[in-house]
């Protein structure tokens, strides 16, 4: 009599596994419950600034015309511009674009740059709202010199072999 209710109650425990199993086997895709979740990602401004560059390739000396504008801000944008050491620049260092309304189209600011010797320049703004604390870095490059891109670019570091046969770049300590 034991036996026969252990052998009942393994054989009713068998069936209502293969019964739950066949259930989850027929769930649907649009019937499972989603618990999706979008990071809110890194806080950034919804600041966006057009350039055009008078010229891609420019001689030393020659100067080069930067076209800006500022689309869909609802606030003032404040613009401050950093260069590499050999670009100099004959525009202020800080621009403001206007909020746009409705009746007002974008508007545009021209600055001025020069490189003074052969190679890869940027001129970098970093653009930020009134009322928000972190600025949105745009980089524009501007190329000076007749070579090929490739030759302007710096190595920074030096290739070596270390002793478990990995290859890896040292680069140089700066000390401020």
């Amino acid at each position: 009599m034991k036996s026969l209710t252990t052998i009942l109650t393994f054989i009713s425990s068998l069936v209502l596994g293969i019964l739950s199993l066949s259930a989850c086997a027929n769930q649907t895709e649009t019937s499972k419950t989603s618990h999706a979740y979008q990071s809110p990602g890194k806080p950034g401004n919804d600041i966006a600034i057009n350039y055009r560059i008078s010229k891609e390739r420019v001689a030393v000396g020659e100067a080069v015309q930067i076209h800006l504008s500022s689309v869909n801000n609802k606030q003032d944008v404040i613009a401050r511009l950093q260069t590499t050491d050999k670009l100099l620049t004959t525009s202020s260092k800080e621009l403001t674009f206007q909020a746009e309304t409705s009746k007002q189209q974008s508007e545009e600011l021209v600055i001025t740059v020069i490189p003074q010797e052969e190679g890869i320049h940027l001129v970098t703004i970093f653009a930020k709202e009134l009322s928000v604390a972190y600025e949105k870095p745009i980089a524009i490059q501007i190329v000076a010199g007749d070579k090929p891109v490739s030759e302007y670019l710096e190595i920074n570091g030096r290739l070596e072999q270390q002793e478990d046969g990995e290859t890896v770049i040292s680069m140089p300590a700066e000390e401020k």
